[in-house]
C-alpha cells in the first residue's frame, strides 16, 4: 500500500537500463575470440523479378529484404564492432603505405615539372626552324622544327585479327571489338549499429550494352544474369598496328615514337567490302552501316542478343604534321630521323657547339630504362629509396623530361611550345592532385583505430567520431599542404633556384595566413 512503491521499482528498471547500455559494451570486449571471428556476412540474396514473389522474408539483421524491383539484386550485410577494428588497423597500414609513397610520386612530378621548364626555357633559344625537303648535315644533332611537311606511309598496314589491310594512305589502323552483354552495377548504403557495428546494403541492378570489356557474368549475384558469352577465339579490345615506314617531307623518316603521335583518326569503314572476316575465316562479320561490322551469334531479327559481337576500324590517313625534336643521321643515307632533344649539363659558362652536339646525341641515345636508372638511388641509399625508385621507374617511360613531338597541321614554333606548356600544365596538376590526395588519405588513414574505437560509446559514439573526423581532416589537410610545398621548394632548387625562392615565400606567407585564422577562430 506505500504510495511509493512502484516509483521504486521504475527506478529500479531505469538503473538497469543504464547498466546495460554502458556495461554491455564493455563486456563485449571480454567475449571469447569465437565471438570475435563471427562470420561477416550471413546475408541471404534477394532476387527481384517482374513477377510476384512467393513468400517474403522475416525481416532481421542478417536477412535481405525481399522488393519486387526488376533486375534487381539486394544483399545486406552485418559488420560487428570488433571486424570494423580489424578493418580499421589494416586501413591504417594502407594509409602508411600511401604517405611513404605519395612522396615519391610528388617529388618525381614537381622535378619533372621543373626540368621541362628549363628544357622549354632553352628550346626556344636553340631550335631552328628548317624546311624538309632535304636534311642538312649541319643540323644533325640539334633541335629543329620542321611544321607543313607530308607525313605519308610507305609500308602496308595489316590488322592482327581481321583480314584488313591498306596498301597506302594508311599511317597507322585501329580495330575496336564489341560484345553485347550484360553488366552488373552496384550501389552500397551503410547505417550505423548500436554497439560500434554497421549494416551494408548494396542494390546491384544489370543492364545490356555493348562494352569492349568482356565481363565474365559467373560471379555476378543475380544466377539468372549469368548468361555472358562471346565468340570463341575472338579478342575483346581496342588492337591497333603503325606503319613500318612513314616518310616525313623528302628528306626524313618518323621514328616510331613520333608515328604513335599521329592521332588524325577517321573512320575505314567507307574503304571497305560489306564483310569482313578474321583471319582464317573463322569468323565472318557483315556491314550493319558505315562504321560497324556484326557477327550474330544465332539468327534473329535486327535487336542486339546477348553474345553478338562488332567491330569497327579506324586509320589516320596521311596528312600535314609538324615536328620538334632532335634531328639525327638516319639509316638511309638521303633522309635522317629524329630522336629526343633533352637536358645536358652545359655549365656556368655553357659549351662549344661541336661539344653540345655530342652531349645531346649521347643522351638522346639512352633508353628510358637507362634514364630510370640515372634518377634512381643507387648502393645503401637502394633499399630506404625504393618507393622512389618504383614510381621513377614506372613513370619514366611516359614521362620523361624532353622535347620529342609531332603535331598534326602546320604549327610555327611559338605554337608548339604552347601546346607543350599547356599539356605540361595540365599533367603536372593531375600528378599533384593524386600525390596530395594519396598523402591526405594516408594521413586520415592514421586515425581509423581511433575513431573505430569511440564510435563503440552508446549515443555519443557516433557523434564523437563524426567530430573528431572533422577536426582530423583539417589538420591533415594543413599537413598535406605544407609537406606537398616543401617538396615543390626542394624540386625547384635543382633546376630552377629563383622559382624555389618565390614559391617558399608564397607558401610561407599562405599558412600563417591560415594559422592566424586558425588562432582567431
Amino acid at each position: 500500500c506505500c504510495p511509493f512503491r512502484y516509483c521504486h521499482l521504475l527506478l529500479a528498471t531505469m538503473h538497469f537500463r543504464l547498466l546495460a547500455l554502458f556495461v554491455l559494451p564493455v563486456l563485449a570486449l571480454t567475449l571469447s575470440p569465437r565471438l570475435q571471428n563471427k562470420p561477416r556476412t550471413a546475408s541471404i540474396l534477394a532476387i527481384h523479378q517482374d513477377e510476384s514473389v512467393g513468400e517474403r522474408a522475416r525481416s532481421t539483421d542478417d536477412v535481405a529484404r525481399f522488393e519486387q524491383t526488376p533486375s534487381t539484386v539486394r544483399t545486406s550485410t552485418s559488420t560487428s564492432w570488433f571486424q570494423r577494428l580489424q578493418d580499421s588497423l589494416t586501413t591504417f597500414v594502407i594509409g602508411i603505405v600511401l604517405i611513404v609513397f605519395s612522396i615519391p610520386v610528388l617529388w618525381f612530378n614537381e622535378s619533372r615539372v621543373a626540368q621541362m621548364e628549363s628544357l622549354i626555357s632553352i628550346g626556344r633559344s636553340q631550335a631552328r626552324s628548317v624546311g624538309g625537303k632535304t636534311a642538312e648535315k649541319e643540323n644533325q644533332n640539334w633541335l629543329v622544327h620542321i611544321d607543313g611537311e607530308m607525313a605519308k606511309s610507305a609500308a602496308t598496314v595489316s590488322d592482327r585479327q581481321f583480314d584488313v589491310s591498306f596498301d597506302r594512305n594508311c599511317i597507322r589502323l585501329s580495330s575496336t571489338v564489341e560484345v553485347y552483354q550484360v553488366i552488373e552495377h552496384s550501389n552500397s548504403e551503410e547505417r550505423e549499429k548500436l554497439g560500434g557495428g554497421k549494416e551494408t546494403t548494396t542494390t546491384y541492378t544489370y543492364t545490356e550494352e555493348w562494352s569492349s570489356s568482356y565481363r565474365d557474368s559467373g560471379s555476378y549475384q543475380d544466377v539468372s544474369k549469368r548468361i555472358n558469352r562471346k565468340p570463341q577465339g575472338l579478342d575483346v579490345g581496342v588492337q591497333g598496328q603503325d606503319s613500318s615506314r612513314v616518310e616525313f617531307g623528302e628528306g626524313f623518316l618518323l621514328s616510331e615514337e613520333l608515328i604513335g603521335q599521329c592521332t588524325n583518326w577517321r573512320s575505314a569503314g567507307e574503304r571497305l567490302p560489306e564483310a569482313v572476316n578474321t583471319k582464317g575465316s573463322r569468323l565472318e562479320f557483315k556491314r550493319a552501316d558505315q562504321q560497324y561490322f556484326h557477327c550474330r551469334s544465332s539468327q534473329h531479327d535486327g535487336h542486339s542478343q546477348i553474345g553478338d559481337a562488332r567491330v569497327s576500324f579506324r586509320y589516320v590517313p596521311d596528312h600535314e604534321a609538324t615536328v620538334l625534336a632532335l634531328q639525327a643521321d638516319g639509316s638511309e643515307e638521303l633522309r635522317d630521323t629524329f630522336m629526343p632533344y633533352r637536358l645536358i649539363r652545359r655549365g656556368w659558362f655553357g659549351l662549344d657547339e661541336d661539344v653540345e652536339k655530342k652531349a645531346l646525341l649521347k643522351q638522346a641515345k639512352k633508353s628510358y630504362g637507362d634514364l630510370a636508372r640515372d634518377a634512381s638511388c643507387t648502393g645503401c641509399l637502394a633499399c630506404l629509396c625504393c618507393a622512389c625508385n618504383m614510381v621513377v621507374m614506372c613513370c619514366q617511360s611516359r614521362l620523361a623530361p624532353e622535347l620529342y613531338h609531332l603535331f598534326d597541321g602546320s604549327l610555327d614554333l611559338d605554337e608548339c611550345f604552347a601546346i607543350i606548356a599547356s599539356r605540361l600544365a595540365m599533367t603536372k596538376w593531375c600528378f599533384r592532385v593524386a600525390g596530395w590526395m594519396m598523402m591526405f588519405i594516408g594521413l586520415y588513414s592514421l586515425f581509423a583505430p581511433f575513431l573505430t574505437l569511440i564510435k563503440v560509446i552508446p549515443f555519443l559514439g557516433p557523434l564523437a567520431a563524426s567530430l573528431g573526423g572533422a577536426l582530423i581532416y583539417f589538420l591533415c589537410f594543413l599537413c598535406t599542404a605544407i609537406i606537398a610545398s616543401a617538396i615543390v621548394i626542394v624540386a625547384y632548387l635543382f633546376y630552377r633556384p629563383l622559382m624555389a625562392l618565390v614559391y617558399g615565400v608564397l607558401s610561407a606567407a599562405a599558412v600563417t595566413g591560415v594559422c592566424m585564422l586558425a588562432s582567431k577562430a
